[in-house]
């Protein structure tokens, strides 16, 4: 048996542990023929804004060519259809470390703190890659996007929000009511006492 079969064969064994995986939170895995991505998941679906989240997703190259691959990529978009609260988080390849020979994969990882406004969000996770694959006759392999999964629905919540500081206003007012009427009750039998002493 050649080298070739046995890493084909190892990464396939790879993608059906992922894939059968009973935690692996996949939407939509793509492959395009002789480039697939995989296994896109994010550590929270329900996000405190300014912390910090892990996204992974695994792209393989089923050919027998290099391929570059450019960036790992993450989508909010906002569930509103508001764009100015889009976001995308990106990791960039540099050149020395983007190169995917055949029959091997790169899992990306993201761990990044999540600035997006309070809202909810479609998630998307993918790779950009130089399609070596499909090259364009005159400008040779174009950049393309392989899904690792998409429609992942997230929630960002912001405790310093305007929501919570008008909260912590009508409770710190709440306080300060009961100890008024708690002071004034006080009194009052103090004073109940002390009349029918004499």
């Amino acid at each position: 048996m050649s080298k070739k079969f046995w890493a084909k064969t190892s990464v396939f064994l790879l993608l059906a542990i992922f894939m059968l995986h009973p935690y692996s939170n996949v939407a939509r895995a793509q492959t395009e023929q002789y480039i697939g991505a995989f296994n896109g998941r994010i550590s929270k679906t329900y996000i405190t804004r300014n912390t910090r989240v892990t996204i992974q997703a695994t792209i393989v190259n089923f050919g027998d060519l290099e391929i570059e691959v450019i960036s790992f990529n993450v989508d909010f978009i906002h569930l509103g259809g508001n764009d100015k609260f889009n976001t995308t988080y990106t990791v960039n390849y540099d050149f020395d470390h983007r190169t995917l020979e055949p029959g091997a994969s790169l899992t990306g990882t993201l761990r990044e703190e999540i600035t997006s406004p309070e809202a909810d969000y479609n998630v998307s996770i993918y790779f950009k890659a130089l399609d070596a694959y499909h090259p364009h006759e005159t400008f040779g392999p174009s950049a393309r996007d392989y899904i690792a999964a998409e429609n992942i629905t997230v929630s960002v919540v912001d405790f310093g929000g305007p929501s919570n500081i008008i909260l912590g206003i009508g409770l710190t007012f709440a306080a300060g009511v009961g100890i008024v009427v708690i002071v004034i009750i006080y009194g009052w039998l103090k004073e109940k006492l002390t009349k029918r002493r004499y």
